[in-house]
C-alpha cells in the first residue's frame, strides 16, 4: 500500500503566557510567510511502490509494502512492523520488537470505504534487568466507516487517528524520519485516536485546497494508553491550505471535558517537500488541562545526502506542567531507505536534562518496513 493510502485510509510549572504566545506567533508568521517552492516528488517523500504484483494467485495478489490485495472484493491486508535498538545513559541497552500492526482496509464501494488497524505492542523486550514480553498489549488502533458524499463533504464514523498537526496523521514508522517521535507528539497534549464523528473535506482556493474537519469524541477509545487521561468528550476543528503534496500548513482548536473540567489545544503545523528534502514543524499549546498547562514544539529537517541515504535533524522545546523543567532537545541521524517502503534508522538524541524517563539521551536504532 503506498505512503498516501496508508496516510489517508488506514490516516513544572504552568508556563509563561508571554513566552507561550510569542512562541505560538513567531511560528504562525513563519508558516504565512513562507514561499513554497517544491518538487511533488520530493527526495525526502517516500517513493511509490512499483504498479505490478510481485505474485499473483488468482484471485490474490501481492505488492511489497503495499499489502494483499483479494481481486473483485476490495479487500486489501497489510501492515507494519518495527524493531528497535537503544542504549542511553540513564537506563543502558534495550532491544525490542516493538510493534506489529496488521491492516484491513474495504474499497469496494466507489462512496465507501473502511478501515481496521489492530496493533501489537512491545512483544519482546529485552533489558539489562530482565527479557521478555514485558509489557505486552493488544490495541485495536482505527476501526471507523468513511462515506464520500461530495469531495465537499465526507463522514467519517468510528475510531480514527486524531487530526491534530501532522505527526500524528503519518504514526506508521516507515513513513517517519527518526526511530523516537518528537516528545510532544507523545505526551498529554491530546489522545492519539479518537472514537467518534468526524465531518471533512476538500475545496479548491487560488491555486491550492482548503481542507477542513470538524470532529467529537463521543464514546470512550478503543486504545488504552496508560499515558494518557481520555477526556469524556472532546469538540474540535482543523483547516489545512496545501499546494499539492509539496507545501501543507494547518491549524488545530480542540476542547475536551476531563472529569468535569475543560481545556484547550491550539495547534499549528507546516508540511514542506524540497527538490532534496524536508521541513516538518509543529507547535501545540493546552490551557487548563490535568497535569497543568503546558507547550511545546519541534523543528526537523531532512535532506537526501546521496542515493537512498538521508541525513536528519530536529530540535524539540517542551516546557512542562507543574514543576517540571523546560526541555531543550537535539536528535541528528541518518536514515537508510533500500526500498520506498522500508527504513534502516539510527540517530543519537541530546537532552539539556538528565534522569528524564520519557525523553532520555543516547543512542536509538530502528528497521521498519510495510509488508
Amino acid at each position: 500500500m503506498t505512503p498516501t493510502t496508508v496516510q489517508t485510509s488506514l490516516a513544572g510549572r504552568a508556563p509563561r503566557a508571554r513566552p507561550c504566545r510569542s512562541a505560538l506567533l513567531l511560528l504562525l508568521a513563519l508558516l504565512l510567510t513562507t514561499t513554497p517552492h517544491a518538487d511533488a516528488q520530493s527526495g525526502a517523500a517516500p517513493a511509490e511502490v512499483g504498479e505490478e504484483p510481485i505474485f499473483t494467485v488468482a484471485p490474490v495478489q501481492y505488492w511489497p509494502g503495499r499489502g494483499l490485495r483479494l481481486e473483485d472484493t476490495g479487500l486489501t491486508l497489510g501492515g507494519f512492523t518495527t524493531v528497535k535498538a537503544e542504549t542511553t545513559k540513564d537506563f543502558g541497552y534495550e532491544f525490542a520488537l516493538d510493534n506489529l500492526n496488521f491492516f484491513l482496509i474495504y474499497d469496494g464501494l466507489p462512496r465507501f470505504h473502511a478501515v481496521a488497524e489492530f496493533q501489537l505492542n512491545d512483544i519482546f523486550v529485552a533489558t539489562e534487568e530482565e527479557t521478555g514480553a514485558q509489557e505486552f498489549a493488544f490495541d485495536i488502533r482505527r476501526l471507523f466507516g468513511d462515506f464520500a458524499l461530495y469531495d465537499e463533504l465526507h463522514i467519517r464514523v468510528g475510531t480514527f487517528l486524531t487530526p491534530v498537526g501532522y505527526w500524528n496523521l503519518i504514526l506508521a514508522p516507515p513513513l517517519t524520519w527518526t526511530t523516537e517521535a518528537p516528545l510532544i507528539t507523545e505526551k498529554t497534549f491530546f489522545q492519539p485516536t479518537t472514537t467518534g464523528l468526524m465531518l471533512y473535506g476538500l475545496t479548491r482556493v487560488g491555486s491550492g485546497q482548503l481542507g477542513y474537519s470538524v470532529f467529537s469524541q463521543l464514546l470512550k477509545p478503543l486504545e488504552t494508553d496508560p499515558t494518557l487521561i481520555a477526556p469524556d468528550y472532546t469538540a474540535a476543528a482543523r483547516l489545512t491550505y496545501d499546494t499539492g503534496p509539496d507545501f501543507t500548513l494547518g491549524a488545530t482548536y480542540q476542547a475536551a471535558q476531563t472529569t468535569g473540567v475543560w481545556s484547550q489545544l491550539q495547534a499549528f503545523d507546516l508540511a514542506w517537500q524540497l527538490p532534496r528534502g524536508e521541513i516538518l514543524g509543529e507547535i501545540y499549546a493546552q490551557q487548563d488541562s490535568d497535569p497543568g498547562s503546558q507547550w511545546g514544539l519541534y523543528l526537523q529537517g531532512t535532506l537526501e545526502v546521496y542515493g537512498r541515504f538521508y541525513a536528519v535533524g530536529r530540535y524539540e522545546h517542551y516546557d512542562q506542567p507543574d514543576d517540571d523543567p523546560t526541555l531543550n532537545m537535539f536528535t541528528v541521524g541518518g536514515v537508510f531507505k533500500p526500498y520506498p517502503f522500508m527504513a534502516l534508522k539510527v540517530e543519537y538524541r541530546f537532552v539539556n536534562h538528565t534522569d528524564q524517563q520519557d525523553a532520555p539521551e543516547g543512542f536509538f536504532s530502528s528497521f521498519t518496513t510495510f509488508f
